[in-house]
């Protein structure tokens, strides 16, 4: 494969019929885990995984909960290893490595195994280091991906950790199969959006591009459902401008942040339906009126259209998988943007940082 033949972009446009992979292959890609899972109790579950990956461990938490009855954290690897007290033995851990290399989701499923715990890794190909430390693999279905900022590995792994919950819930009797497929159903109708989205998404983009250049300030807002959305896309960004780029939850913004705001500050707000959102836009406003700073919002609420610097569309704002669709507009975003400041995001800016990091002993 050479090297003009992948990119960012591309991968964002995979993640439809990475998901629909995903679920039409379904059986066998969990059998193994769900036999492993069905013996014993679990009665806690810890899903582990840094940057990406832990995005995508805090998207699957609700669903999780919430189908099978339990309690859910999602935690950094180190986190969980030098802090974590696990005091319940019936607990499942789940680290997520796409690359497989990871020595902190190592360092953590290796603490879970000393304790005795069930231990599952997500990875993306099969024989990499991070399967060795743990009991069962379960292999993400959605091909190679080969830039640096990860995108379609984010869906990917949301939708697989997703399904394995569902299907697990299934099995212990939590929940119907009827119900099953209605979530799965929902997941794929949020996912098959997402094509059409990255396309408005690059429109958006180019009427709002003069505006955005020169920028080298960026925060990002997000709530509720959009959380996790907005801490993938303050990465996402980050790791192709390369320039400061902050995420906060909404109510965490409003206590102290906001003072550093001024006119030269780019503000990005995913407004998901839900109890905060009128919130959100007198928040939008304010800042309009008193600190006349560039904002932009990213939302289904078609009052919001008039104004171009908005990114409006008719998502379909699933509670448990807004994420999926809400996160596109900001991967867009971070490579049409690195593109246009003559970033070639698709490669690290030092691909030996981690090896110039060192080991470390655990």
């Amino acid at each position: 494969m050479t090297e003009k033949s992948w990119d960012m972009y591309q991968y964002i446009l995979e993640s439809k019929p990475a998901v629909r992979n995903i679920v039409e292959h379904q059986d066998e890609i969990f059998e193994e885990a769900l036999n492993y899972c069905a013996e014993g109790e679990i009665e806690q579950i810890y899903v582990v995984g840094s940057g990406t990956s832990y995005h995508g461990a805090l998207a699957c938490k609700k669903l999780l909960e919430d189908v099978l009855k339990v309690k859910v954290f999602a935690s950094y690897p180190m986190q969980f290893k030098d802090n974590e007290q696990i005091l319940n033995k019936h607990t499942l851990v789940i680290g997520i490595s796409q690359a497989g290399r990871s020595s902190s989701t190592i360092a953590a499923l290796d603490k879970a195994r000393k304790l005795g715990l069930k231990t599952i890794v997500v990875t993306g190909e099969a024989g990499k280091p991070v399967s060795e430390h743990a009991d069962i693999t379960i292999l993400l279905a959605i091909g190679m991906e080969y830039a640096g900022p990860k995108t379609k590995g984010y869906i990917g792994t949301m939708a697989t950790i997703m399904l394995l919950g569902m299907k697990l819930a299934v099995r212990l009797g939590r929940i119907s199969e009827d119900e099953k497929e209605r979530l799965s159903a929902q997941m794929v109708k949020t996912c098959d959006n997402i094509p059409e989205i990255a396309e408005q998404a690059s429109q958006w983009y180019l009427r709002n591009k003069e505006d955005l250049l020169p920028c080298r300030r960026m925060i990002l807002v997000g709530y509720e459902s959009c959380i996790s959305a907005m801490m993938e896309g303050t990465l996402k960004v980050l790791e192709a401008v390369r320039y400061s780029v902050v995420g906060y939850e909404q109510e965490e913004f409003m206590h102290g942040v906001y003072h550093s705001i001024h006119e030269d500050t780019t503000m990005i707000y995913l407004a998901c339906p839900g109890q905060y959102f009128e919130r959100c836009l007198r928040m939008r406003d304010y800042f309009a009126r008193e600190r006349h700073n560039p904002n932009y919002v990213i939302t289904s609420d078609a009052s919001q259209a008039e104004d171009p610097h908005n990114f409006v569309y008719p998502f379909v704002n699933d509670p448990y998988f807004a994420t999926m669709e809400y996160i596109v507009p900001l991967q867009v975003l971070a490579r049409k943007l690195s593109l246009d400041l003559g970033i070639d995001c698709n490669i690290a800016s030092d691909p030996d940082f981690h090896k110039k990091m060192g080991s470390y002993t655990y």
